[in-house]
């Protein structure tokens, strides 16, 4: 095993602590607390970062609540089941073909390469004024397309728009024609790593500790914690999936949080002005449900905006009931037919220090259940502690750090689920 050293900066800055992670035995090697004794702070410090946390954080209070996903490395592979069909698109003009008693008409469609995959022979598409034909060969990214007996074919244009009605077969087939594998979706993303530290020297600690005037010692280890939940905050709604090559040369990797990944899977994102977000959010919202009847998304934004909402919809003492696998925050929720919305504050989108302005006129409006927080396994998501004392156990550095970090990450099925409404 190689040696552990502690390299220090100059003056007051942060120092390295290189090869201090020993594979597979951090906790019993490098830390002063042991697995217990971790595991019992690691409640503790859960309960102060979230279960005590302000209304700015009931994001992080919902996705909390459900249980972390481990994986074995800082990066993970997840796949989406999609719904199963999907509608195929022309990528030609093709004439019509006139209806002849007796008798019936064929069409040669050119579909998009995407689309290929989505049809079999002997399936049945619907054109866009309503016509039915069933497919009989395909060649390549061309259909072959058989009108009813006694029907003919509209006139198909690029882009036209198929929907499947589904497939048949006939009386005495001795073979299958309708062949198909389940598609899936692959996703990824990396976990993040976080850290918050202070330094003090040992004359500074005493004054602090003998003067007794103020909790400055506590005040200031709770606001490395309030950081590192603001960093959990900004990094579960903007993380950038990615690496960076920081400050020692290192590549450290970075999370994808909601709204870039969102954004990459092309899910709505509409831009309104006030008299039309009623029409623009209930217009998207049908449009993006794939839950069950009954089921519940949240809308997530400044007050301002759901006091926006609040006043088109006028229910101001309806509340969300959650079941047992949300936390219960004692939220507002809007009815849209069968749909429930509820209404979750994020003041701190308000805050330039955190978002880019645009984040201050924003509303997502959130499948939370597709959300799923994800950790590595073997450390603790989140745990704070000390250095080594002053300058004993044979160390010579003049100093104590506390630290408090953490890891997160989510795995985000089906973002086009959700959506993002930007008032204008």
């Amino acid at each position: 095993m190689s040696n552990i050293s502690y390299v220090p900066g100059l003056g007051n800055l942060p120092f390295g602590n290189r090869n201090a992670n020993a594979p597979g035995s951090f906790y019993s090697n490098d830390s002063q607390f042991n697995p217990q004794e971790t595991a019992l702070l690691e409640k503790a410090i859960r309960y102060k970062i979230f279960d005590s946390a302000p209304a700015q954080y009931d994001s992080l209070k919902l996705l909390f609540s459900k249980g972390f996903i481990d994986y074995p490395m800082d990066e993970f592979q997840y796949y989406e089941e999609p719904f199963g069909r999907s509608p195929i698109e022309s990528n030609a003009v093709v004439g019509a073909q006139a209806a002849v008693p007796g008798t019936n008409q064929t069409q040669v469609i050119t579909l998009t390469a995407n689309s290929i995959n989505r049809i079999s022979p002997d399936m049945i598409i619907i054109y866009e004024d309503g016509t039915k034909g069933v497919v009989v060969d395909i060649t390549g990214n061309d259909i072959t397309v058989n009108s009813l007996t006694n029907g003919g074919l509209p006139a198909v244009v690029v882009g036209s728009i198929f929907a499947i009605q589904g497939t048949i077969r006939a009386d005495g087939m001795d073979y299958f024609s309708s062949y198909e594998r389940l598609e899936v979706i692959e996703r990824y993303n990396y976990i993040q790593f976080f850290l918050r530290a202070r330094r003090w020297t040992p004359v500074e600690m005493a004054k602090f500790k003998n003067s007794g005037t103020t909790d400055y010692l506590g005040r200031d280890m709770m606001q490395k914690v309030k950081q590192l939940r603001i960093d959990f905050f900004n990094s579960f709604w903007n993380g950038e999936r990615g690496e960076f090559p920081i400050s020692n040369g290192y590549a450290a990797k970075s999370m994808g949080g909601i709204y870039p990944t969102m954004q990459a899977a092309g899910a709505a994102q509409i831009s309104t002005p006030l008299n039309g977000l009623q029409a623009a959010f209930e217009s998207t919202a049908f449009v993006t449900n794939f839950k069950a009847e009954g089921g519940t998304r949240f809308i997530y934004a400044p007050d301002q905006i759901l006091n926006d909402f609040s006043k088109i919809y006028k229910q101001p003492n309806l509340y969300y009931e959650p079941n047992n696998e949300v936390a219960n925050l004692k939220l507002r929720r809007i009815e849209l037919g069968t749909q429930n919305m509820v209404l979750v504050p994020c003041e701190l989108w308000r805050e330039e220090s955190c978002f880019e302005s645009s984040w201050a006129r924003r509303a997502i409006v959130l499948d939370q259940e597709a959300v799923t927080p994800v950790k590595m396994k073997g450390f603790p998501q989140i745990e704070e502690g000390y250095t080594l004392p002053l300058q004993k156990n044979g160390t010579r550095e003049d100093y104590t750090d506390f630290w408090v970090k953490g890891q997160m990450s989510i795995e985000f099925n089906n973002p086009t689920s959700s959506f993002i409404i930007d008032m204008q």
